[in-house]
């Protein structure tokens, strides 16, 4: 998924306002999520999340009450919180088919439950812990992959440990193991210019790479039900499939 900066999120929701009502039957859902912001009550707040709460690649998911209240600070700065408190249960909340209800244009998703499940942010605190990451993460890599700006995905499936990085404004490389190599050791195929696609404003999305008759295609679930993962490797030749795995690792 490419996340939206925090700043560009917040100056668009000065001037994108939802011109669908939230029917009256979510209100139940949506009004204590908002009640909880507008306490600034961490705990309370941490009542209101779907654990595990994901988080941008490398930083890791955040898997209890405990670690949230901990982390709170990394997710939820005080213009966001000031959003979500402000925000208008009629105008700005609107539920979007199976995924969920949305506050705006997707900043936040919450379910029918009334659990936060998405928050699609990444505020100076979370970037600046995700920098140090980062350069952790390019010391454990062979020499021909450990130059890019981003890291996009880190996954394992049951045959290949896969990689996507994002080498500088949007030109995807993709890197792929046999699963029983070492990161370490010279990638298996490496793949550039690969193509992002979203799928509506859930944030499900795929990357994908060409590589003559070969289609590699990286499927990633950002909202889906409690046993989706977290995403799956697709190949094609020319258009028929010939390999699917999903992931059972998001590191």
């Amino acid at each position: 998924m490419k996340f939206i900066n925090h700043v560009v999120v917040l100056l668009s929701l000065l001037f994108t306002s939802n011109t669908f009502a939230l029917e009256q039957k979510y209100h139940e859902s949506v009004l204590p999520v908002i009640a909880a912001f507008k306490t600034q009550d961490k705990t309370a707040i941490a009542a209101h999340i779907r654990y595990p709460l994901k988080r941008q690649y490398p930083l890791p998911d955040i898997k209890n009450e405990a670690e949230f209240i901990n982390r709170f600070d990394e997710v939820f700065d005080d213009e966001l919180v000031a959003v979500i408190a402000s925000s208008n249960i009629n105008t700005d909340w609107e539920k979007v088919g199976w995924r969920g209800i949305m506050l705006y244009n997707g900043v936040l998703w919450v379910d029918t439950d009334g659990k936060i499940i998405t928050v699609n942010t990444q505020n100076v605190t979370e970037r600046a812990f995700a920098e140090r990451l980062i350069e952790h993460d390019k010391q454990s890599l062979h020499s021909s992959v450990n130059t890019f700006k981003k890291p996009i995905l880190n996954w394992k499936t049951a045959n290949y440990h896969i990689r996507v990085d994002d080498l500088d404004d949007g030109n995807y490389r993709y890197a792929v193991w046999s699963i029983d190599k070492k990161i370490s050791e010279k990638p298996d195929m490496i793949l550039l210019n690969g193509d992002i696609t979203f799928e509506g404003s859930g944030g499900n999305h795929n990357y994908t790479f060409k590589n003559g008759r070969y289609s590699y295609v990286l499927q990633v679930t950002i909202i889906g039900c409690d046993t989706s993962p977290p995403g799956w490797l697709e190949v094609y030749k020319d258009e028929q499939r010939v390999l699917s795995e999903d992931v059972i690792s998001a590191i």
